[in-house]
Parts: C-alpha cells; structure tokens; sequence
C-alpha cells in the first residue's frame, strides 16, 4: 500500500522529483561504470595494468557516491519540506511515524528502480568509453581485458539505493517525529528551531575536518595534497549539516546590506531572507561545494607541480639525462655511460621506497616515502639536492641521506644511526650522512645502489635514469658520444635540461587529465542540485508572488525581488565555498611549500567563481519568469 502511495505521490510531483531522478540517473552511470572497471581490473593480471585501473577508479568511484548523496540528500530534503501539509494530513487520518519513514524510503526506492535500467545500460558504455581513454592517456596498458561479470552491475545498483536511502534518513525522521498537530502548524509557519542531532553531527564534523587540517599541516607534501580533496568534502558535510545557521547568518548580514541600498524592494528582501533562511541555506549549499571543490581540485595540482618545477630546476646540474622507454634500463647502463668520451660524472638512479622504524624492539614502523637508490659516483656533480646538515660525500657503503620532511616527521639529524624498512620490508641499520631540502619530484630518501638491491624481491636491478655531466669544454664531444650510444640502443633516450623539462610537463598534463575528468564529474552532479534546488524554491513560491502581484505589486518589482534574493544566494554561496576552499588550499601551501600565503591563477578563479555565478541567476531568472507566467488567481488556486 505505501509504495503504491509513493509511485502516485512521485507521479503527482513529477518536477519535484525530476531532480532526483536525474542526480541518480548520473549516480547510477557513473557507479556502474566504476564497478565494471574495478571488476575487470580485479580479474586482469598485474601486467595488464589491474593495480593501475582500482587505484584510479576506487577514489574516483567514491568522490561520486559522495557528491550524489549530497544531491539525492538535498534534492528529497526540498521534497519533504514542500510536502508538510500532506504529510500533516497523513499524520491526521492516523498514519504513524514508522509508515511516514517507510513512504519517504519507498520514494528513494521508486526513483531509484527507475533510474537504474537507463543508468546500467549508460555506465556499461561509459565503461568502455573510459578504459579507451585511459589507454589513450597512457595511465593503462592496451592489453588490459574489460571482463566483468553481471554481479558488478547489480552491486552497482545496491550501492546506489543503499546510499539513497541513507541520504533520504534525516529527511524521513525530520517528517515523522513530529505530532499531526505540530505538522499542520509547521505547514503555515516554518520551523525556525535547527534540531539537536542536526546540529551536534555538524559541529562534529567540522571539529572532525578541523582536526584534519591540523593533520594536513603537519603531514608530508604528497599526504597533504591528496587528501586535500577529502577534507573540502568532510568541510563541505558540516556546512551542509549547519546550512540553517549559515543561511540565518547570511540572511542577517545581507538582508541588512540589500535594504541599505534598495530601501523598498530591500526591505521584502530583508524580510524573506531572515524567515526562510532555511530555504537560504539549502540553495547555496550546493553551489558552494562546486565552488570549494573546483578551487581545490584546480589549484592543489599547480601548486604542487610549481614547486616541483622549482626545485627540480634548482636540483638539477646534470647536462644530459638518459632514459629508457619501457621498463628501465639495464644496470650495465651506467658503466656505458661512464665509458663514453666526455664524460665528466654519471650517476644512475633506481626508485624505491623505504620506511623508518620507530621501534626496534617491537617493529613499529614510522613515516616513509618514496627513495632513490644511486650508483657509485659523485652525486653532487649531477645532483644539487640542497644540503642543509651533514655531508654527501664521503659516501659510505650504508650512508644514506633525507629529506628535510622526512626527517621532521621522524625526529632524525644528520649522524644518527636508525632502522630502515626498505621495499622488501627487511630491516637495515645505516647513518643518516645528510639531511636535504629539494625533495619535490624526487624522493624523501637517497640511499646507496648496492644496498637496495638485496630488496627487490629477487627482481633484477633496473635504471630510471643515468644523469650525466660533460667534461669541461666536451660537451659536443659527448653529445656525438651519446648519439651513437642512442643509434645501438634506440629505445634509449638521450633528453637535455629543455626536453627533460618538457617531458615532466607532458606528465604533468596527463595528470591533470585524471583530475579534469572527476571535475567534469562533480560539476556535472552539483549543477544538477543547483538547478533542482533554485528551481523547486522558486516554483513552491507562486502563491507568494501571486499575492504579491494582487496587492499591487507588479512583474518588474516581483522579478527584481527575486534577482536580488538570488543575488543574495550567489553571494552567500561564493563566500562559504571560497572559505572552505581558501582554507584548505591555505594548510596544504603551508604542508607543500612552508608558507601559508597563496599565489592563485586570476583567469582559473574567475572561472571558477564567474561559472558558478552566472549558473545560478540564469537558472533563478528563468524559473521566475516561469513562476510568474502565471495569472495571480490560477497561481494562487494552485498553491492551495
């Protein structure tokens, strides 16, 4: 009985739900098209590039469910509260808290079934409309099989009523925990009082994201800027969580402002912002999260990638670099090099990775990262990794050196003797020889070749690169010399400073690929909770303006009311996602650079603020010259 109730009731108010039904519709493409690939590259074999396909597909998997439970989550909370009489009604002819609960989750289970037969079959061509992009990006190998199984889909289908259902909770408990009376005198007079769990889960949150901040800045670069996106999230949550209070503040501070500098139609605007500033709150909830996460999803990769363009400029002395496409080049490599006329100094490098042991006794692990294992040679001519304690050479057999961050974070200084888990997890004891500060693009740790070759898991060692330096006054003596070496070997590549450069930039753009696309994507779902949230404010204010328009007021003032409110909402909205997002971009400059001032692009940030700007006053002028299409009469008969 209740779910007939809920697909009439759906039927009956085929725009309120129309919203819902599109953020779930992408939610369901988009989670369906995640699930196919984590399957296939749960099935694929490591050399197809399985690891590759889950660890991009995992967070780009999630950020979706968030993004579309924030969307479902405003879209039914708008719903239920344009709904109070009619469920004031039920609650009188006897309908009891639990049937009210059961209506709302029959509701989400409608607009779910019905977005998942379109939604499955989208997200199996978006499938395999990703995995060619991903191979055209070189992030996959051609190879990798899309072979999944019916079971992904219908998992797909779950997680995504699952995570409906969740976000449609509070908005079925805010509709039943209240008595038939309460409800009807709630449906002529808002509920001005934000309700305690409400407002206790907000405040956790944002002690909880606050916390997290405090993580950031004292966490390394790279866990800093990767869970920068997390934490404008975590913020974004309790926003949403204390939208009440953000649009009664909001609604105060510029109800105040639009009636100093429109005293007439400021005063209505004034008063209908400091009344419904719940209304407030839920409109500029969403489009404040296109703003923070879009500023920080932009801006935390070009901050990072200006710091490692510096210091990898400053670091490098080396006056050709020699690489090999494909797996690596072989460790007699080096000594080929090193053979070649004009050779002043060679140095090959081999990545790695290392972990500090805090513990000893109990094997305790403490902070790591990425590391690089040298061959013999004088580093220093090739390398000027910024030495701020100890010294790089003489180098002994188990010297090794860290970055200054690493060594913060493990409370080490130059000439101590400490634990080290390299790669293969077995435990080496060496002395630190140096502590350095030009870690960016290169690695948190240097240690000698031949003791990383022992934890390989029994791989045979292979060259990232050997960076040579010419013999003064030979440098077209060794340029010839690497030419011909580059005629035996051609899958060798021989790169001077521009094209290394180049080449780190040609990376730099395929990262940024990645980070492009799950923008594209969480614009997409929070355009679509703007427009639904403008739109269903709007409309649900006809008899408002029909009332308006019968007491004299004509089109023009009523539409000039309404540019300004949602002048008010842009506003408001601009003004909490750049804080969030400035304040998050803020602790990760402190994390990635050690200074918290910010040097952010004028065109990209006028982008970011301009776009949102102007999609949410076209969507509020259109839907109110919509609204007041209508007579004031045929309005008003249709409000009631």
């Amino acid at each position: 009985m209740l779910f007939l109730l809920a697909w009439w009731s759906i039927r009956a108010r085929k725009v309120s739900f129309a919203g819902s039904f599109v953020a779930m519709l992408c939610a369901q493409t988009l989670i369906t098209a995640c699930a196919v690939l984590l399957d296939a590259g749960r099935r694929a074999t490591p050399g197809q590039g399985g690891a590759d396909v889950v660890s991009f597909v995992a967070p780009f998997g999630f950020i979706c469910l968030f993004v579309m439970a924030f969307a479902v989550s405003g879209a039914f909370a708008l719903s239920v509260q344009q709904r109070t009489r009619e469920v004031a009604l039920l609650r009188a002819v006897a309908a009891t808290p639990g049937q009210v609960r059961r209506l709302i989750a029959y509701e989400a289970l409608v607009v779910t079934a019905v977005a998942a037969v379109p939604g499955c079959g989208l997200g199996l061509l978006l499938a395999v409309e990703l995995r060619a992009w991903l191979v055209a990006q070189g992030l996959i190998p051609g190879a990798f099989p899309l072979d999944f199984g019916p079971l992904s889909v219908l998992c797909a289908v779950l997680i995504c009523w699952v995570t409906a259902e969740a976000s449609v909770w509070s908005s079925g408990r805010r509709a039943s925990r209240v008595r038939a009376a309460q409800a009807l005198g709630e449906a002529a007079v808002p509920r001005r009082r934000v309700g305690v769990a409400r407002a206790c889960s907000g405040l956790a949150v944002l002690a909880g994201g606050v916390w997290g901040l405090r993580v950031i800045a004292s966490a390394g670069d790279s866990d800093a800027a990767n869970t920068a996106g997390v934490m404008v999230l975590v913020l974004m949550t309790a926003v949403g969580l204390l939208a009440p209070w953000v649009g009664k503040l909001a609604g105060a501070a510029l109800g105040l402002l639009c009636q100093a500098l429109f005293p007439v139609v400021g005063l209505l605007v004034k008063s209908n912002l400091t009344t419904s500033y719940r209304r407030l709150g839920t409109a500029a909830t969403p489009l404040a999260l296109t703003v923070a996460f879009a500023a920080v999803a932009l801006f935390v990769p070009q901050m990072k990638w200006h710091e490692q363009s510096q210091q990898d400029r400053q670091r490098m002395v080396a006056d050709r670099i020699v690489q090999r496409v494909g797996d690596g080049l072989p460790a007699s490599a080096v000594s080929r090099v090193r053979s070649s006329p004009g050779v002043g100094a060679a140095v090959a490098t081999t990545g790695t990775s290392v972990t500090v042991v805090d513990d000893p006794e109990s094997g305790r692990l403490g902070p790591g990262g990425v590391a690089q294992a040298v061959s013999d040679g004088p580093l220093e001519d090739v390398l000027d990794l910024g030495v701020i304690e100890g010294r790089m050479s003489p180098w002994g057999a188990r010297d090794v050196a860290l970055s200054q961050e690493l060594a913060r974070r493990a409370h080490i200084r130059a000439g101590d003797e400490v634990r080290l888990a390299l790669e293969d997890s077995r435990v080496e004891k060496v002395r630190v020889a140096a502590v350095y500060s030009r870690s960016h693009g290169f690695g948190d740790a240097v240690l000698p070749q031949n003791l990383a070759a022992g934890h390989l898991y029994g791989r045979p060692l292979l060259l990232d690169a050997v960076y040579v330096r010419a013999q003064s006054g030979r440098e077209r003596q060794l340029d010839g010399a690497l030419a011909a070496l580059h005629r035996n070997e051609p899958s060798w590549q021989v790169l001077d400073r521009a094209a290394y450069r180049a080449e780190a930039l040609r990376r730099q753009d395929a990262s940024m690929a990645a980070t492009y696309l799950l923008l594209v994507v969480v614009t997409v779902f929070t355009s679509i909770s703007v427009v639904n949230t403008l739109v269903m404010t709007t409309m649900e204010r006809s008899g408002e303006f029909a009332l308006l328009r019968l007491v004299g007021a004509s089109r023009r003032q009523v539409a000039r009311m309404m540019r300004l409110e949602n002048a008010v909402i842009v506003l408001a909205a601009l003004l909490v996602g750049s804080l969030v997002a400035g304040t998050v971009l803020s602790v990760t400059s402190h994390a990635l650079t050690g200074s918290s001032r910010l040097r952010l692009d004028g065109a990209t940030l006028a982008l970011i603020l301009g776009g949102a700007g102007i999609l949410a006053l076209a969507t509020g002028v259109s839907t109110t010259r919509i609204a007041l299409r209508q007579r004031p009469s045929t309005a008003l008969r249709g409000a009631e």
